[in-house]
């Protein structure tokens, strides 16, 4: 199997890919998303009842194939994908099982996070206006953070829900470890987009060494948080690209 020279960057790297789904709106561009799907993709993409959330599923999950057959010898349509017991998508092609990624999408943006010998995982939103914040941080982030969100206003306190709820997701994500995890047991603390602390509480098990969490902000509108696993303890640079689609 042929692997290209972005595969080995990996082995220090990890990259995220952007772009933007309603950019792909050309009839012969949108078939040939269509022609690389799987059945059970396809069916999926079928049963969306908005033309926009069938869009976008459609533009995603043939960006994450596109994106995946930049790295290994493998055209688009011939990625398979299982899922784990609690539904994160996994490459099943054989031969190729320390190739990670992980696929979020949000209205104005779709972001994938690719790794190598460990989890990943990413999470993106737009930054709108989002009913009872306040209520939500109480629910989901430690009260350390909660009090740091309510002492806020304005756009300083939207965007610190933000930055929080996307470390969150994407932590949870590169973990698969479903919904049900107890969030507010996690405290993060952010200096820069780029030095990230997470702190656990004791019966979660886990320890801020085992992860190297950033915040990335690919358009003035939306901000990603992502997640990956150190492998022997070995941190990574993130690398972040826009995806041309047309290639």
């Amino acid at each position: 199997m042929v692997c290209s020279p972005l595969l080995k960057q990996l082995d220090h790297q990890a990259h995220v890919w952007f772009m933007i789904p309603e950019s792909i709106q050309d009839a012969s561009q949108l078939e040939a998303c269509r022609s690389i799907l799987s059945d059970d993709e396809s069916r999926r993409y079928r049963r969306f009842h908005f033309e926009q959330d069938r869009h976008r599923f459609l533009v995603s999950h043939a960006f994450v194939r596109k994106v995946l057959s930049r790295y290994i010898g493998l055209a688009p349509h011939e990625w398979i994908f299982s899922r784990s017991t609690h539904g994160k998508p996994e490459i099943s092609n054989p031969g190729i099982a320390n190739l990670r990624f992980n696929l979020t999408h949000t209205p104005g943006l779709v972001a994938c996070v690719v790794n190598l010998n460990g989890e990943c995982g990413i999470d993106a939103e737009k930054i709108t206006e989002r009913h009872a914040p306040i209520a939500v941080a109480k629910r989901m982030f430690s009260n350390e953070e909660y009090l740091q969100q309510e002492s806020l206003a304005g756009r300083d306190q939207l965007e610190y829900f933000f930055e929080r709820w996307t470390l969150r997701e994407a932590y949870v994500k590169a973990r698969g470890i479903g919904i049900h995890f107890p969030t507010r047991k996690l405290c993060l603390r952010v200096a820069a987009l780029d030095t990230i602390q997470i702190e656990f509480e004791p019966d979660i098990g886990d320890n801020d060494n085992n992860w190297q969490l950033q915040l990335l902000r690919p358009t003035e509108q939306h901000i990603a948080a992502v997640a990956v696993a150190r492998h022997e303890q070995q941190r990574k640079t993130i690398v972040a690209r826009m995806y041309d689609f047309s290639k």
